[in-house]
């Protein structure tokens, strides 16, 4: 598989730090191996490192231990390239790119740059032209039965109940985990046309999920190819809508990380092809193009489809939304204006609605109310009300440190605590500052995320 050096992993690996045979084999001497470029170039050509050189490149590589021991040498080597942009649409570049992502997404780390412009909109344009479903059995391998795809379905349900009670960070390894199962059965086992169908739907999920758990992580490189690798999948079942949901995802991801023309551009699609969904599914398109268009500062386009996703969501029939939209309802779209409003810098109002959502949610969706609330406690500094504010803060921060890992809630925390520093110097100032350091092992001053 990767008998020759030019397409051995570790040679992009090296050469993404920078480092030539010799500089490789250098720093793994200096650990006190006794490595020499040979050495370095045997391994490129095909030798198995033993398991302390493994371990000493993990380390080089700042690929941790939990990572390395979901995948074999060499595909835990970080690649710095996004997987699933380039596979043709067809059942074999859809298992191509599903097994690269399941082998190597999961070591990708924060720094690594996701795909941006064309590149990143090309594989959304030729899903939008692509002839799928493509209806595929498998003779050889190990049996699929409608009972073990039942299961798989079933740990699905489960796993988005654990994302929206503990957020991506807790999840992401499990979820990994999940679709190199699924994608094993896909490329090696034996199953007829409608199980390869719900198998395909099945990995199409779970690398939504997993792609939505490292956006959540801040791991945008990998997040970008659980996406694309998900969209090949879901194409191949003929899910449209489950393939208009990850465009979405891939466009909340542009706009949370400042790629504006992206997110719109993919919303424009997503919005277009959505005509051919549920009306959840319409409702929930079309809110998150009204808040891609409100962080690019169109207050009317936002506007105009805000208001037509809340008329979309009136004329949803019962049965009808697909089982990944259970979170779709008034309490959802109340927090999307929300959201919109808080990008247009309307603080007023966008506290209200969010104020609104969070009281309609209980206790449930922890993970989301953090986010909303650390917007709220932004609102009412911006406002002047700096007692409410810390105290809205402080609850963000009991949410946070009670039982949610992620760091788009953190980030919202580490906007309030830099907008609050000209306050330090106040008592309810002084008491976040003591009350978020108490309570929370990872600070929001210093820990990377995203605003979406």
């Amino acid at each position: 598989m990767h008998a020759g050096s030019a397409r051995h992993p570790l040679v992009a690996a090296r050469r993404g730090r920078g480092w030539s045979q010799e500089a490789l084999a250098l720093l793994l001497r200096g650990r006190g191996l006794g490595t020499t470029r040979k050495t370095v170039v045997r391994w490129e050509r095909g030798v198995v490192p033993d398991p302390a050189a493994q371990r000493h490149l993990a380390e080089l590589f700042g690929v941790t231990a939990g990572a390395r021991s979901l995948a074999t040498w060499p595909d835990w080597l970080p690649s710095g390239q996004v997987a699933g942009a380039r596979e043709t649409w067809d059942y074999a570049g859809t298992i191509k790119a599903l097994t690269e992502v399941a082998g190597r997404a999961i070591v990708d780390r924060r720094e690594f740059l996701a795909l941006v412009g064309p590149e990143l909109l090309l594989p959304v344009y030729a899903w939008r032209a692509s002839s799928g479903p493509w209806l595929v059995s498998r003779a050889r391998g190990q049996q699929v039965t409608d009972a073990l795809a039942g299961e798989i379905e079933r740990l699905i349900s489960v796993r988005r109940r654990m994302d929206d009670e503990h957020g991506g960070g807790a999840l992401l390894g499990m979820l990994h985990s999940d679709l190199q199962f699924v994608t094993g059965m896909l490329a090696h086992g034996s199953y007829a046309g409608h199980l390869g169908r719900r198998l395909s739907a099945a990995a199409a999920e779970l690398a939504r999920l997993a792609g939505w758990a490292a956006f959540d992580s801040g791991r945008h490189a990998a997040a970008q190819q659980y996406y694309l690798a998900g969209l090949r999948a879901a194409t191949a079942a003929g899910d449209h809508a489950l393939a208009v949901n990850i465009v979405g995802f891939l466009g909340i991801q542009a706009y949370s990380t400042g790629r504006l023309t992206d997110s719109v551009a993919l919303m424009d699609v997503a919005a277009s092809e959505s005509s051919k969904a549920p009306a959840v599914v319409k409702a929930m398109t079309w809110a998150r193009y009204g808040r891609a268009y409100a962080k690019a500062g169109d207050q009317a386009t936002a506007r105009q489809a805000l208001d037509r996703a809340s008329k979309l969501l009136g004329r949803a029939i019962s049965g009808d939304a697909p089982a990944w939209a259970y979170w779709v309802d008034d309490t959802r779209l109340t927090a999307q204006v929300g959201r919109a409003l808080f990008d247009l810098g309307d603080c007023r109002a966008a506290e209200r609605e969010l104020a609104a959502a969070i009281t309609a949610c209980g206790d449930a969706y922890p993970r989301d109310r953090a986010t909303w609330q650390g917007r709220v406690a932004i609102c009412q500094l911006r406002e002047g009300r700096l007692d409410q504010a810390c105290a809205s803060g402080r609850q963000a921060v009991d949410l946070l440190a009670g039982q949610v890992e992620s760091d788009r809630g953190l980030a919202f925390l580490r906007t309030f605590t830099s907008e609050l520093a000209p306050f330090k110097d106040s008592a309810d100032a002084r008491d976040f500052a003591e009350y978020t350091g108490s309570h929370l092992r990872r600070k929001p001053d210093t820990d990377r995320g995203n605003t979406g």
